[in-house]
């Protein structure tokens, strides 16, 4: 009986399913599971990372785009006289 375990024993353990085997086999498996959950909060990190910048190319991109200011086309004096004054006030808020 106990030569007939041994056998058994001998040949669950060449085709790695006694129980070493197994603890070994466990082993790595929660090894390579660690493994997996660290790269997975690093890919949330970088993508994190990586949607903040892209809101900050969208805002330099809507800061860019401002429409030219149309210089008022002056016919008569009046209206010279006019967009001077308006000119000057403009400058003088600007300093």
């Amino acid at each position: 009986m106990k030569g007939l375990m041994k056998i058994i024993g001998m040949i669950l353990g060449i085709l790695g399913l006694s129980a070493k085997a197994t603890a070994k086999k466990k082993a790595e498996v929660k090894k390579i599971d660690t493994k997996v959950k660290e790269i997975k909060k690093e890919k949330v990190e970088v993508k994190r990372k990586k949607i903040a910048v892209q809101k900050k190319k969208a805002t330099i991109k809507k800061a860019q785009k401002k429409k030219p200011v149309k210089k008022p086309s002056v016919t008569s004096a009046k209206k010279a006289r006019a967009s001077l004054k308006d000119r000057a006030k403009r400058w003088i808020l600007f300093w």
